[in-house]
């Protein structure tokens, strides 16, 4: 599985070639899945006809939630940037922080994802 980040589900359901060329690279190799964050996230910009329609997009997907190793891994990930003198957004920390949990790697076009997890983010670019 993969874990998409809202950005690139975002861009994808705008027709963005980037993030739609990154999708379908992984179209009948991996489930995709999603954190609860994501989910937030994706949610609360969605109104009518596009909430159904993510609806049904969503339920085809794995939903991770936090518990209590993406919540340790959250804050050993918020430590290390501050010790860095670097900040991150704390839902991109909680997403990378889940997907690192469960072994996922996290596909996005967010750029942040670099600082926080350098190793487990594939950038859309």
């Amino acid at each position: 599985m993969v874990i998409l980040d809202s950005s690139v589900i975002i861009n994808y359901l705008h027709g963005e070639k980037r993030s739609v060329d990154a999708i379908n690279s992984y179209m009948g190799k991996e489930r995709f899945s999603i954190t609860c964050i994501n989910e937030y996230e994706l949610y609360r910009g969605a109104e009518g006809k596009a909430e159904e329609l993510l609806g049904v997009l969503l339920d085809s997907f794995n939903i991770y939630y936090m518990d209590a190793k993406s919540t340790a891994i959250a804050v050993e990930l918020y430590k290390k940037l501050r010790k860095r003198k670097g900040t991150a957004d704390d839902a991109d920390i909680l997403i990378a922080a889940i997907a690192m949990a469960n072994g996922e790697a996290l596909v996005t076009s967010d750029r942040d994802f670099e600082r926080i997890m350098p190793s487990g983010a594939k950038i859309v670019k």
